[in-house]
């Protein structure tokens, strides 16, 4: 289907044409820690200017895949060798890719990077919906990349060809 043109925005006219608010669990799955705990225990996570936590599915080739929910700025290497498990049989690190496939790649140079929103923008790349796939140093960059070149001409709706 088409992209609906807006206005209308969903906080006007969403469903059934009510009013509707739009998060996502992430979002909201904070607030009732954040009312029993207050803002201040929320602003002790993660780092001063991106506080609390984040929610990744780990996905690729990693030991441990799944949710995990992590602090904002813990490292890349971190997520990946301590909360991951490592990459399995002891393959060489080649990249993350993260914020979905429309999202970036962060490659080896970028392992002691902390995850969170600044300063993945900063390097073009986001966190996004939280999708980090982890790649080991099998595969071939260029085959990864057309894969999500097929993916993104698959999933088009048409509006951008």
């Amino acid at each position: 289907g088409e992209p609906r043109v807006k206005p209308p925005f969903p906080g006007i006219a969403g469903l059934w044409g009510k009013p509707t608010i739009v998060n996502n669990v992430e979002t909201l799955a904070n607030i009732a820690p954040i009312i029993l705990n207050g803002p201040e225990w929320f602003r002790s996570i993660g780092t001063e200017n991106c506080p609390g936590t984040k929610v990744f599915t780990m996905l690729g080739d990693i030991n441990n895949q799944g949710l995990v929910e992590v602090p904002m700025g813990i490292t890349l290497r971190e997520i990946v060798y301590e909360v991951g498990g490592g990459i399995p049989g002891g393959r060489g690190f080649k990249m993350a890719q993260t914020g979905g496939t429309s999202g970036g790649c962060l490659p080896s140079e970028f392992l002691d990077m902390p995850m969170d929103y600044d300063t993945l923008s900063k390097v073009g790349s986001a966190l996004g919906s939280g999708a980090m796939l982890i790649i080991d140093d099998t595969h071939c960059i260029v085959d990864v990349l057309k894969s999500f070149m097929k993916f993104f001409c698959h999933e088009s709706c048409g509006k951008c060809t």
